[in-house]
């Protein structure tokens, strides 16, 4: 069983790494700032971040320097959108601007169909 958990999260971790790899060169393309980030996680309703030390870009994501939270769903463009819209607020923060809730969201749902197309063709080896 414990095998079975660490080879999930060890899939988990990757999938995130590429995520961010996309959303990189998705922020890039856009003249966006490329942000670290280093830890992102994912909460449910029993460990949801309070307000203190990381800002609320929405109820299910929250940001602080490097590091992204997000609300847990079994819905994978969900999933990649509020990492999205973890990132985009992260690359606002990193220009020394504030970020713009709709704007985080419309550039969070602009990139869901190009990053899940990317891993889709990264994946089938293409």
């Amino acid at each position: 069983m414990g095998s079975a958990r660490l080879k999930s999260e060890k899939t988990l971790t990757e999938w995130v790494r590429k995520v961010l790899e996309e959303l990189e060169a998705q922020a890039a393309k856009r003249g966006l700032s490329t942000p670290a980030v280093y830890v992102v996680a994912i909460f449910d309703e029993r460990s949801a971040p309070s307000g203190r030390g990381a800002l609320k870009v929405s109820d299910d994501v929250f940001v602080a320097e490097g590091f992204i939270a997000v609300r847990s769903t079994e819905v994978l463009p969900l999933l990649v959108e509020r990492v999205a819209a973890g990132y985009f607020a992260l690359s606002f923060i990193a220009s020394g601007e504030t970020p713009d809730p709709d704007r985080v969201r419309r550039l969070a749902r602009e990139v869901v169909v190009p990053v899940l197309a990317r891993l889709a063709l990264s994946s089938s080896g293409a």
